[in-house]
């Protein structure tokens, strides 16, 4: 099971966090996110071991802007947490970058809608559907996956805590293209800062 540990911000608790070996750790480049990471000096990032995937969370920024922040940071993927369209998925594609594109979630949603990204990215990420572009800590009813009509792979995401290792585990089981999960707000001590001892807990709940 891949795991995405995102929202991260604090110099130090990013040097914790990378300790852990996630599989990947996520820097929100979002001014009005209060996760908001355009502040950290670049080698921040850029240091993380080589086995971390770096990745970098957008909404709605300009390709131009995304391209020279994944440069700056050595940034390895690429979600997009906003409106942008399959074609801008293939640009940065196209400089050698992965891309995630995160669908928010809830009891209505037009799966048909988002069928035009398959094939122009390399996973989603399946999160509540919320106008706070995630983060909410608000968790969808993941029964509803369990006919989702898509192709492409999923990191599951939306209000996981550390009392969800076991659902998560029995998640992936039951949904074929569900490869990992992506986790934030639930574990924080303040945000952008994430509690090493509940990181850890979980961790090992998840290799048991």
């Amino acid at each position: 099971m891949i795991l995405k540990i995102c929202g991260l911000s604090d110099p130090e608790n990013i040097r914790e966090v990378s300790s852990l070996h996630p599989d990947m750790m996520g820097f929100i480049f979002y001014a009005p996110s209060p996760r908001n990471a355009c502040a950290l000096l670049h080698r921040e990032v850029r240091n993380l071991p080589e086995d971390i995937d770096r990745v970098g969370v957008f909404v709605d920024a300009p390709v131009s802007h995304v391209l020279h922040l994944a440069e700056k940071y050595a940034l390895t993927t690429i979600q997009l947490h906003g409106h942008e369209s399959p074609a801008m998925c293939d640009e940065i594609r196209s400089n050698g970058y992965r891309v995630m594109k995160a669908l928010g979630i809830n009891r209505d949603t037009d799966w048909e809608e988002y069928r035009c990204y398959e094939g122009h990215t390399d996973l989603f990420i399946l999160d509540t559907l919320t106008a706070m572009h995630g983060g909410s800590g608000r968790k969808f009813n993941w029964s509803l996956l369990q006919d989702y009509p898509l192709q492409s792979p999923f990191l599951l995401s939306g209000g996981i805590g550390p009392d969800d290792a076991r659902a998560a585990m029995e998640a992936e089981a039951s949904m074929t293209l569900m490869t990992g999960i992506d986790i934030n707000s639930r574990f924080e001590t303040s945000p952008g800062h994430k509690n090493i001892t509940l990181l850890k807990q979980f961790i090992n709940e998840l290799k048991r």
